[in-house]
Order: structure tokens, then C-alpha cells, then sequence
């Protein structure tokens, strides 16, 4: 069994709405995910600064002379598996996948996606160097100016069966573009983004087998929207499949807000060997959400199986249970 957590963490800079990283923040997330009852055995993380002037601008040379890891990341990884070990809990192992700002020099700011996975869980392949760029670039002489947006992949074995997670973070809708679809919105509705996820099922349909696969992450997209009925199509949402839910019910189980207003933009898809069994410490955004203060989102907890592939019989056709572990690459 697998517990699974997916946040969009603000870059560890909500109580400073997005100014500044701050510690206090980043030992808050990292301690109430070491606190969960059961840990969780992989984390995915949007919004990560790593190393910028907006996360470490006035502290990198004091933490380089205490011996601190200066990079925002390092220091969520290293605060998370002090606090876990100290409880007798999981040790984590991390890969950071970087998007923006990551060429050099010290830039304004920088932006990325994680995965952690408990030490004990085998992590067979990732794209962690060189994660796939789905970024929409539609006016080649601005395309510097847009940031960039990838997914993160990582293959696991968890016994005798291997499964494929992969996080993402979506563009929001076009700024200047008009954007119309079932939901009456905007979010997911935008054609930048439709371009994006399209480039990120493909590049998921090239890597994994789609029955074995989690895909989790900020879509910027509402339930029934075109970018989430276009995952729809070859993965279905895990939390809504759980629950016995349509599109329209999951619109109010919000998962990010902006004021006052509140949106489920956040998802967790899967594919048909995914088997999820509970949703538990998953709750709406919101000012009774225990985690408000950490987060303009709330993240998103699960915990599935991996059910056997299945393969037909080479004598009469019939199906019969196949534990191989081989995925197509």
C-alpha cells in the first residue's frame, strides 16, 4: 500500500503572499507531513524555489558559514527527515526537478517540482536532470519571457509491482486570450493550456504504461474544464472515482483559494491498476483547513495499490493474472 501526498507549497512564502521564502513555513510544512499518522510514502511538490534572490536573498552567506544547505529545497528535506526520524518514521530521499532560473548566477527567482519517497521504496528511473518542458509557447519572440513549465516523472517498484508517478504543474489561462469551454470559466478552459496538457499525455503515453500510472499536480483547471476532460480521456480522477462523485460535485471540493474565493484546482488521475482506497487527511481549502496558514493550497492524500497486470491467454484468450514487473520504457 501506498500513501501518496500532493501540495502546491507557494515556494514556502505564503505568510509573506509570495514576497519571501521563509523557514518558519518550510519547518511548518515539513513538520505537519512528519506528523501524519500514516506517513506518506511519496510527496509531490509544486511551487519550489530553490535558489534565488527572492528565497535566499540577505541569508545564503550566513548559511554557508553555519554549514546549512542554502537551497530552499535541501533545507525542506533536510527539516522533513530530522522531524521524521525524531518520531521513528520514514527516512526520505529526494529528487528536485528544475524549471525556471536554474542556468546560473543567483536569478530573481526560481521555480521547480520535487518528489520524495521513502528510503525504503525503490525508485527504478526519473527525469529528474532533464524533466520534459510541456510549456505553450505561442509568440516565439516572448518565449524567454514565459516560464516554464515541466513534468516530473519517477518509476517505482513496491514489491513485485513497478507504477509511474508524475507531477505537474500547469500554466494558468492565457492572460490576453479568450478562453470558453463547458465549465463557463476560464481555468482549463484556455487554449495555452489544452497545448500543455496534450504535450504532457504524450510524453506520459511514450513513458509508462497508462494502467500503472499516477499523475498528480496544480492544473490550474476545473473539474469538466477541456484540460481536465482531456486527462479524462485516458486517466480517470482518483478522489472523484473514490467518492462516486461527478465533475460537477467535485467543483465544490475546493483545493486552492485566492481572497475569498475558493477553486478545485488541484488533481490526482490514474490509471486502471491504480486502485485508490482512501482519501483520508484530504479536506477543502479553506480557513478550518489546519494547514491554512502553511499554503494557498491544501494538499491532496491518498493511499492506493498497484493491482496485477492482466494478460491474455495465449491458449483461449481468457485473461489471467500476470505479476510481471517490466513496463514498457
Amino acid at each position: 500500500m501506498i500513501r501518496l501526498l500532493s501540495w502546491n507549497v507557494r515556494y514556502f512564502s505564503h505568510a509573506t503572499r509570495g514576497i519571501t521564502s521563509l523557514d518558519q513555513t518550510q519547518r511548518g510544512i515539513a513538520s505537519v507531513i512528519a506528523k501524519m499518522d500514516p506517513q506518506p510514502d511519496i510527496i509531490a511538490l509544486q511551487e519550489l524555489d530553490d535558489f534565488s534572490i527572492r528565497s535566499v536573498i540577505g541569508r545564503a552567506g550566513g548559511r554557508s558559514k553555519r554549514g546549512e544547505p542554502v537551497s530552499n529545497f535541501d533545507r525542506f528535506f533536510e527539516s522533513l527527515n530530522r522531524e521524521s526520524l525524531e518520531r521513528g518514521g520514514h527516512l526520505y530521499q529526494a529528487q528536485f526537478y528544475p524549471a525556471q532560473g536554474h542556468k546560473g548566477g543567483l536569478p530573481l527567482y526560481s521555480t521547480g517540482l520535487g518528489i520524495l519517497y521513502r528510503s525504503s521504496l525503490q525508485q527504478v528511473d526519473h527525469n529528474g536532470p532533464e524533466p520534459h518542458d510541456i510549456t505553450h509557447r505561442r509568440i516565439s519572440q516572448l518565449s524567454k519571457l514565459k516560464q516554464k513549465r515541466i513534468c516530473a516523472w519517477g518509476r517505482f517498484r513496491d514489491g513485485e509491482q513497478e507504477f509511474d508517478v508524475f507531477n505537474t504543474h500547469l500554466s494558468l489561462p492565457a492572460f490576453l486570450k479568450r478562453a470558453s469551454g463547458p465549465t463557463g470559466g476560464r481555468f482549463g478552459e484556455s487554449d495555452n493550456q489544452v497545448k500543455e496538457i496534450e504535450s504532457l499525455l504524450d510524453f506520459v503515453s511514450r513513458t509508462s504504461d497508462l494502467d500503472a500510472t499516477v499523475l498528480v499536480g496544480d492544473f490550474n483547471a476545473l473539474p469538466g474544464s477541456r484540460v481536465y476532460s482531456t486527462v479524462a480521456e485516458r486517466l480517470r480522477d482518483a478522489h472523484a472515482t473514490h467518492i462516486g462523485a461527478p465533475p460537477d460535485h467535485m467543483v465544490h471540493m475546493h483545493s486552492a483559494g485566492f481572497m475569498n474565493l475558493r477553486y478545485r484546482l488541484d488533481h490526482v488521475f490514474a490509471g486502471r491498476r491504480i486502485q485508490f482506497h482512501d482519501f483520508h487527511d484530504t479536506a477543502p481549502y479553506g480557513r478550518t483547513h489546519p494547514w491554512v496558514a502553511l499554503s494557498d493550497h491544501s494538499p491532496l492524500v491518498g493511499r492506493f495499490s498497484v493491482l496485477p497486470r492482466v494478460a491474455e491467454s495465449p491458449v483461449a484468450g481468457a485473461p489471467t493474472l500476470d505479476t510481471s514487473t517490466s513496463i514498457r520504457a
